[in-house]
């Protein structure tokens, strides 16, 4: 992540500042109590949140930080952390795993019957009999 970059109307952002600007972005979007309360390494999913909550985050990330993003760059980067990163310009360390890791866990749950957690079901699959 660089040292600074440049937030709504130019003023420069460090890099602790995005950082605590996504954290409250997610608090908000998440309605959590606090920003520090918000986790830097969870994956957003995995937070409580939903592709529904991804998009408004989306949007409130836009709006907090004057910066263009994608609902797929931030399913990607599904932390706090990788998300900060990203919208500094450094991307992270590339996707987090943890997106796609979530993924499947919750379509090797539905496979085995196991219970999905409310708001993340999937669609329901048939057997070929």
């Amino acid at each position: 992540m660089r040292d600074t970059d440049h937030g709504p109307g130019g003023d420069e952002m460090t890099g602790d500042e995005l950082l605590a600007r996504v954290r409250l972005a997610w608090a908000e979007v998440l309605d959590a109590d606090t920003a520090d309360s918000v986790p830097l390494d969870t994956n957003f999913l995995d937070a409580g949140g939903s592709s529904l909550l991804l998009v408004m985050l989306c949007e409130q990330l836009q709006a907090m930080t004057n910066r263009p993003v994608q609902v797929s760059d931030l399913f990607h980067h599904g932390t706090v952390r990788a998300q900060a990163a990203l919208l500094a310009g450094g991307g992270g360390q590339g996707p987090d795993r943890t997106a796609t890791g979530t993924r499947e866990r919750l379509i090797g749950r539905a496979r085995r019957g196991a219970p999905v957690p409310a708001g993340r079901e999937a669609a329901p699959t048939t057997d070929a009999e």
